[in-house]
């Protein structure tokens, strides 16, 4: 129990599935950011509405105006995809936490502090990150409030602040703990759902549905590169003489090939049967993509797989250059098709390069 405890605060889950962590950080800083718009422009109008009961403060103008500059920059931060949102998180919640110990100590040293206290305890939860690092960043926050609140006020108010410090301290070390560990349980089952519900069962690639939606949104967003299909020549003949078990181990040999030719910015998946295809970001120029091309099927060539008694394993491949214009996945589909018609005429273990005729 104990053990499982400290693995849960250390959160070894962030390092693990980092990716979608910070895909959630994102959208977690932009509705940070338009809670506090909303809450700023209220407290704003609501003091100007009603002056004569409420003193307008100049924080409030303060507060909004900085939570609209959040915003602006929580958009920006979500369409860079920057790697360090956390940094950026931690960053853009702390001017608030500092006007909120102002406003709790020397901006008035009279009056029990309130505002700091819901924070501590609240604007944490909006970060996704390792509890032991949140707990930190709440302690140091707590420790600086205390400094403060002791040179700001008289003894007295100061010890009845820190009683209610400490209850809120480990009120919101215990919240925030919790809810992270259930939010990164969350991000652990949603990612491992996903990966499950992506992945080629049998070669431990991508599947066609989701290898054919990453090509669309490269295409949409003019990624230029090479769209290959590769075709396992004779596989039929395979699967007729040693099996379909020997057939499996010839898909996956293939598709081990594949992945560590190609890099995490490619995309590659099988499309069916004894079918792949592969998009490669770095392969738009014809003599790259003739190297890389070599490579696999030098590669492929030298498989020694023992379950067809070390047949010499070939593949005819159709590739398609798009490095200008506009596309889309059919229409790259196609000129990829086209590409393999022409190697299967030229016999076994072939391929054929084109270029795809783009839109304007």
């Amino acid at each position: 129990m104990f053990q499982k405890l400290k693995n849960n605060f250390l959160g070894k889950t962030v390092d693990l599935y980092a990716e979608e962590i910070r895909i959630r950080n994102y959208k977690s800083l932009m509705d940070f950011s338009v809670v506090g718009v909303v809450i700023s422009i209220a407290v704003l109008l609501f003091s100007l509405l009603l002056k004569d009961v409420v003193t307008f403060k100049t924080e409030f103008l303060i507060m909004a105006v900085y939570f609209i500059a959040i915003f602006f920059l929580a958009g920006f931060l979500q369409k860079k995809r920057t790697r360090h949102i956390l940094f950026a998180f931690y960053g853009v919640i702390s001017p608030v936490m500092v006007m909120a110990i102002l406003l709790g100590t020397f901006l008035d040293p009279t009056q029990p502090s309130i505002t700091i206290m819901i924070f501590i305890g609240i604007l944490p939860l909006f970060i996704l990150d390792k509890p032991w690092r949140v707990c930190l960043y709440i302690t140091v926050i707590a420790v600086i409030y205390c400094i403060c609140n002791y040179l700001a006020k008289d003894f007295q108010l100061f010890l009845e602040d820190f009683i209610d410090l400490v209850a809120f301290y480990f009120l919101a070390a215990g919240v925030n703990f919790f809810i992270l560990d259930d939010r990164l349980e969350n991000v652990e089952n949603y990612v491992k759902f996903r990966e499950k519900s992506e992945t080629d069962v049998l070669t431990g690639i991508y599947n066609r549905g989701i290898g054919e939606e990453k090509i669309k949104q490269l295409t949409e967003q003019k990624v230029y590169g090479a769209f290959c299909i590769l075709d396992i020549d004779d596989f039929k003949y395979i699967n007729d003489t040693y099996g379909h078990a020997s057939g499996d181990e010839v898909l996956q040999e293939i598709a081990k090939v594949i992945r560590s030719l190609f890099s995490k910015d490619d995309v590659f998946f099988r499309m069916g049967g004894d079918e792949f295809v592969v998009y490669s970001v770095k392969c738009a120029d014809e003599s790259v993509c003739r190297q890389h091309l070599g490579r696999l099927y030098d590669n492929i060539k030298a498989l020694q797989i023992a379950s067809v008694h070390h047949t010499p394993v070939s593949v005819s491949i159709g590739c398609c250059i798009y490095n200008q214009g506009s596309t889309d996945y059919s229409t790259l589909y196609k000129c990829g098709d086209k590409a393999l018609y022409q190697s299967k005429h030229m016999g076994k273990g072939h391929y054929t390069i084109r270029f795809l005729e783009t839109k304007s």
